[in-house]
């Protein structure tokens, strides 16, 4: 180890130790993405002394990055990101190589540079990469760390095809039409730079490999930003999924950018959910949390059945999803978007926030 004392910190954990210190020194990571979610989370992995961090990004530093995307400062707005990430890394820690691919990942190149490292975090922006590096993480057998932020809420999970699922399990196909970006959605700073951290965190999880850790494989980890709600949901293969298969058809390249991934939803809060005409409310907890309480009217449609395959929803000119924080109606909004149903929402805040409901509008309450 040629600077005990810069890892010290780490070496007196009984799961790193000198051994898990060596482990880190002679593994490779590969981030896609030097944005927000990339920002926070290679400060960490070079700092924590990863042989060789690549990173891949096409874009230049935009004044509207500074809210959230934290290895920039102002004397770096025009510049490419890789470029400026790269010299504030290299400084942090010049132990660590840092390599620096100004462009995109694309069908050419996903491959080798998915094969190249030992595990990749997903930091992109759009579906198609997104896609894309699941597809090849699968077929390659890397562990692919997946983080995404719209909003307020936050999720994060490991997508490892050797013992666990991967994304098409969980979203079998990108979500259709156009996507909303960050200018549109909205995205909340720290939020984004939990999401980058705890991606590094089960990134050095997975270098490390001790039996004591225990990475997000087959696990989606959520948190609601207005609350810090959380929620840690099960996650199975799904039976002939061409993903675990390597068969998957790729993604088209024009597929939409998106706030930070998650499949595009739109989110209403009561007013307006209750100012749609016709709409059906569908409660996403389990049956036990239904029994318990639900809104008049609603049905139930758990998201562990939802993440086994869509339900036959009855016919409604919407559809509005609630839980009791919003974060679990969230996912499930998103996978029934992704299914192709129409006039999917999502109520924001879910029961919690349910301001705008009479009193006595709880069944069962």
């Amino acid at each position: 180890m040629r600077d005990p004392d810069r890892y010290a910190r780490h070496t007196i954990l009984r799961e790193v130790g000198p051994e898990g210190q060596a482990r880190l020194r002679g593994a490779s990571v590969l981030c896609v993405g030097a944005g927000g979610l990339g920002s926070a989370a290679l400060p960490y992995l070079v700092g924590a002394g990863i042989g060789r961090v690549t990173i891949v990004d096409p874009d230049r530093v935009d004044r509207s990055n500074l809210q959230r995307q934290v290895l920039y400062g102002e004397g770096d707005v025009g510049a490419p990101k890789v470029r400026a990430a790269a010299a504030r890394l290299r400084d942090l820690n010049a132990d660590v190589e840092v390599v620096a691919l100004e462009g995109r990942v694309d069908a050419g190149n996903a491959e080798a540079l998915v094969r190249s490292h030992d595990v990749v975090v997903d930091g992109s922006d759009n579906y198609a990469t997104k896609y894309l590096l699941a597809d090849a993480t699968a077929r390659l057998g890397r562990p692919l760390v997946y983080g995404s932020v719209t909003g307020w809420e936050a999720m994060v999970t490991v997508f490892d095809a050797r013992r666990g699922p991967c994304l098409r399990c969980l979203f079998p196909e990108p979500p259709r039409g156009r996507v909303p970006n960050c200018a549109e959605a909205g995205v909340f700073g720290p939020l984004v730079g939990v999401t980058g951290a705890m991606q590094a965190a089960e990134a050095l999880k997975l270098l490390l490999d001790d039996p004591a850790l225990r990475p997000l494989v087959g696990r989606l980890w959520f948190v609601d930003g207005r609350d810090l709600a959380t929620r840690q949901v099960a996650i199975a293969r799904r039976p002939g999924c061409p993903g675990c298969a390597g068969t998957a058809e790729p993604v088209p390249d024009d597929a939409g950018r998106c706030a930070a991934g998650g499949a595009a939803v739109v989110t209403i809060d009561a007013a307006a959910a209750a100012a749609l005409e016709g709409a059906l409310f569908v409660d996403v907890r389990e049956p036990e949390e239904f029994a318990a309480g639900h809104l008049p009217g609603a049905i139930n449609a758990p998201l562990s059945a939802l993440r086994v395959a869509p339900p036959k929803l009855p016919t409604a000119p919407a559809y509005v999803l609630y839980c009791s924080h919003g974060v679990r109606s969230r996912t499930a909004a998103e996978l029934l978007v992704a299914a192709g149903v129409a006039g999917v929402r999502h109520l924001e805040g879910g029961l919690a926030r349910w301001e705008g409901a009479p009193a006595g509008t709880v069944a069962g309450r």
